[in-house]
């Protein structure tokens, strides 16, 4: 891959196009699951189950998805992964049991790692890489955001098969963009990723700690938060919530991506990608003493930028920049799917504010470690300087 080599936007739009219609179903199913998965004969246990098997999943593939999309190259990978994310979509309408429903989210886990990979190394491939990263990130999201603000309401008159049959007829626009891709992009020739780490660097530890609580439990239970936090509303109401604030979370991400990724290019991936984890962190803080919309409103638009910077600054962290992006993604998803289960667990708890608030203050620490605040501190207090 030819790093830093193109100047045309026109390769990562698309990726990053062919991964927004394909997620259609899957953004649907967060703030569906939660509230409406009983009705479908799920246990709350299950519920969280299926809403992070899809992570678990990529966990183990990560890596040689990535070995896959460089040996073979990237178009033919994503198409693959479209029309296998189509089908998923279509499948969540008409699982008869819990197999099913596995075999569905687990085949989105893996179409999901390719078209994440395949949308990060187009832009990676930029000259300008931190602005193409962000807008990558920003096209990603418009799928899902659109998701969260028409598919809800479509619950009182079309019942659930109908609705997901709906989403994967709207998906099918994916299979153009990716099919649009350069042929030629990528490694023709396999190349030697190293061995997984199995000890985190204290940035992938970070990345891991970030995703267990705003991609899980946060997305998760944002929902029966507002239920508990907020007197005489409804299940409904609260649903509707939660998929308000999801939406909002989208739209941060399609807003603030581009921006944050401008200035990286300006003053560089650390500064920014510091400066947003500061503020992830204080609107951690808020949800979880009850400030709930407040707290959210910070949280996603921070979080937009530091998640869309995450793989640049990953990249510059590796001698290979797509072996140090696949292992930054697996630290990820290993967040995100130890998250979604936990909130999944947590629906009945009356102690999801105090699992946050003890995560939040860990993910403080191991952020000042990372950033040697501490030690910076010392250094001032002691000599003044």
């Amino acid at each position: 891959m030819n790093i830093k080599g193109n100047s045309s936007f026109q390769a990562p739009i698309y990726a990053a196009l062919a991964l927004a219609f394909a997620s259609f179903g899957d953004a649907f199913l967060y703030p569906f699951l939660p509230l409406h998965g009983e009705r479908l004969g799920m246990s709350v246990a299950w519920i969280g189950i299926l809403l992070s098997i899809n992570r678990f999943a990529r966990i183990f593939t990560n890596t040689i998805i990535a070995r896959a999309c460089a040996t073979y190259g990237f178009r033919f990978i994503t198409i693959v992964a479209v029309g296998a994310a189509v089908l998923s979509t279509a499948g969540y309408g008409f699982a008869s049991g819990i197999a099913s429903w596995i075999l569905f989210r687990i085949s989105w886990g893996l179409s999901y790692s390719v078209l994440r990979i395949s949308a990060i190394s187009y832009s990676l491939d930029h000259e300008r890489q931190g602005f193409s990263l962000g807008l990558s990130k920003s096209v990603q999201e418009a799928g899902p955001m659109l998701t969260l603000l028409v598919a809800p309401p479509l619950l009182f008159p079309l019942d659930t098969k109908t609705i997901f049959l709906i989403l994967s007829i709207a998906s099918l626009p994916g299979f153009y963009f990716a099919m649009k891709l350069p042929k030629k992009f990528g490694v023709v020739t396999p190349f030697s990723f190293k061995r997984f780490a199995k000890i985190p660097s204290t940035f992938n530890l970070l990345t891991f700690c970030s995703s267990i609580l705003v991609e899980g439990i946060v997305v998760v239970t944002l929902g029966v938060l507002f239920l508990k936090h907020r007197e005489n509303i409804s299940v409904l109401t609260a649903s509707i919530l939660a998929a308000s604030y999801l939406g909002y979370r989208r739209v941060c991400l399609i807003a603030f991506s581009p921006f944050g990724g401008w200035i990286a290019d300006k003053y560089g991936f650390e500064k920014v990608f510091t400066g947003s984890m500061i503020m992830v962190l204080a609107g951690l803080i808020l949800l979880t003493v009850g400030y709930i919309e407040v707290g959210a409103i910070i949280l996603f638009a921070f979080y937009s930028i530091f998640s869309a910077l995450t793989p640049g600054a990953a990249s510059a962290k590796g001698t290979h920049a797509l072996d140090a992006v696949s292992e930054n993604a697996t630290w990820r998803d290993i967040g995100a799917a130890l998250g979604t289960l936990t909130g999944g667990l947590l629906l009945e708890s009356d102690f999801i504010a105090v699992f946050l608030f003890g995560g939040t203050a860990l993910m403080g620490m191991l952020f000042m470690f990372y950033a040697n605040i501490m030690g910076k501190a010392y250094k001032f207090l002691t000599t003044g300087k």
